[in-house]
């Protein structure tokens, strides 16, 4: 690490650590300019629609894509638990009540048919790979977009990312549902440069399907953002036969004008995400729901649009 950091700042970013699922370069839908997305394992949450079933669990889990699995027996050979068995259709099968989570699987798998979720990575791993893309923060006024799960669930970790990326003049978004204590939420949004703020519903009986938390808190949580002059974008995903209506639209409307926020982001129901439910043998009840139509979202952000506000449609 450059030595102008010195060696407080060395010591905190390679002994602050924490659970990474996934970084991913050059995403433009999630705040300013050309992103590199830091996605956080653990979310308190359980939206049925969620595309990210995998950063649902705090801790690291195996997920295996029987398709591309050819029985070759690698992994069942160095499984150190002795978990993973070839099974009568030549295919490997895991025990999960045994399996560590270790990531040896993965590694000898030669066709990619085993995946490791989550790593433990220390902020100075997550910045050295941030910061290749530092190029393309500067010239389209981008940066690093913390996102999950629910970013709030580890948030000295997540703090810890921002203030070392601030050192290295990287700008920071922020997603989170709010749906953590304000304590939480406020160490980690405190210092982000943007929120993302994902409003799942703006029903209270609604959101009881999502969340063992009061969508008040939640509204709380966005209006302490909004007096503490926090950059916020309200994100709302669009669920058919869940919230793709003009009652929702309305609510969505009343919120943010109520709170003096000008941007908002449809995000339309896609099944982008279904086949990781099967590989980590989580359930899946919206695999017959439709995909919502362009045009339908497109007509709800026009609405908006005539009210004043500035919409995007898919981030």
């Amino acid at each position: 690490m450059n030595s102008v950091f010195g060696s407080d700042y060395r010591e905190i970013e390679e002994t602050t650590n924490g659970i990474v699922f996934n970084i991913e370069h050059f995403h433009v839908h999630d705040g300013e300019g050309i992103r590199t997305n830091v996605f956080l394992k653990g979310c308190n949450l359980h939206c049925p629609w969620c595309c990210n079933p995998e950063s649902i669990s705090p801790d690291p889990q195996i997920a295996f894509y029987k398709k591309f699995c050819t029985g070759c027996g690698k992994c069942q050979n160095i499984c150190p638990q002795h978990c993973i068995e070839i099974t009568g259709d030549g295919k490997s099968r895991t025990d999960r009540s045994r399996c560590i989570a270790c990531g040896a699987c993965e590694k000898v798998c030669p066709h990619g048919a085993r995946e490791l979720f989550g790593h433990r990575m220390n902020v100075a791993e997550v910045m050295e790979d941030v910061e290749k893309d530092s190029f393309y923060f500067m010239n389209s006024d981008g940066g690093m977009t913390l996102s999950g799960g629910e970013t709030c669930l580890q948030p000295e970790f997540a703090r810890a990312l921002i203030e070392a990326a601030h050192r290295r003049y990287i700008p920071v978004a922020l997603e989170t549902a709010g749906a953590v204590r304000w304590e939480n939420l406020w160490k980690v949004a405190e210092l982000a440069d943007e929120i993302l703020f994902d409003l799942k519903t703006t029903k209270t009986e609604h959101f009881a399907q999502v969340g063992n938390i009061f969508l008040k808190k939640v509204l709380n949580n966005l209006h302490n953002l909004t007096v503490n002059g926090k950059i916020i974008t309200v994100r709302c995903p669009i669920i058919p036969n869940f919230n793709d209506t003009a009652e929702h639209l309305e609510n969505v409307a009343k919120i943010a004008t109520d709170f003096g926020i000008k941007k908002i982001d449809l995000l339309p129901f896609h099944q982008f995400g279904r086949h990781k439910y099967e590989a980590i043998e989580r359930a899946y009840c919206l695999k017959e729901y439709p995909e919502m139509e362009h045009s339908k979202v497109e007509a709800m952000a026009d609405c908006l649009r005539k009210r004043g506000f500035q919409v995007s449609v898919g981030g």
